[in-house]
């Protein structure tokens, strides 16, 4: 029997965008300019300040080129804002695919930017919602990218370089810098059941990502 194997593209040739505010209402609307994000689209939000009920992963409704609203990916409902008031900064982006990689032995990431790239990007796992008696409407999955608790549990994983054995540690993430670089790297998966990455700072640069995973027969 030979080891099975699938692949995920995760991000191709994707422009992280810059959130300037979000609205405190139901559902939340959210400010970025030119965010290219097309009705109905899942989306990524990370380091969004006060109004923190906007990160995570979303579905999307453009309200024009620069704003759109939030829906829950699971249950539909419109997004409601946190109470503190109206949000600040972070960057928004398409929503990678989060893999369920408890069945497989290995995970590779390739990594890749086109041009000139300064962003951080992190590899975020879960083993899945895990507080006893908890129902949650997500089923075993957390919201990655928004608040970290009991019922929305996710860490940052460890990574190790295939061109040169160093580890990354989650908590730093993955740092990239300079000119059309491509890297791979293997997830320090350790019974792992679900993954993804996202980037959490960027200046410049396009982000492409595939994800492999293999199982051990």
């Amino acid at each position: 029997m030979f080891p099975q194997k699938q692949s995920y593209t995760l991000f191709d040739a994707v422009t992280p965008v810059a959130v300037t505010s979000s609205t405190d209402a139901t559902p939340i609307v959210v400010t970025a300019t030119a965010h290219g994000i097309k009705n109905g689209q899942r989306v990524f939000i990370y380091g969004h300040t006060t109004n923190i009920a906007a990160n995570g992963i979303f579905v999307a409704t453009a309200v024009s080129a620069n704003a759109f609203t939030l829906t829950d990916e699971i249950t539909g409902a419109a997004v409601a804002g946190s109470g503190a008031g109206a949000g600040s900064s972070g960057l928004c982006v398409p929503a990678p695919a989060v893999v369920r990689i408890g069945d497989f032995k290995n995970s590779v990431l390739q990594i890749g930017t086109t041009g000139t790239a300064t962003m951080t990007l992190k590899v975020a796992g879960s083993l899945g919602m895990t507080v006893k008696g908890s129902v949650s409407p997500r089923g075993d999955y957390p919201n990655f990218g928004a608040t970290v608790s009991p019922t929305n549990p996710y860490s940052f994983l460890q990574t190790i370089s295939l061109d040169t054995g160093a580890a990354t540690n989650g908590a730093t993430g993955i740092v990239i810098a300079g000119t059309d670089i491509n890297i791979m790297i293997e997830i320090n998966t350790n019974l792992i059941n679900l993954a993804t990455l996202f980037p959490i700072t960027w200046t410049q640069g396009a982000l492409t990502a595939k994800l492999v995973v293999q199982s051990a027969v």
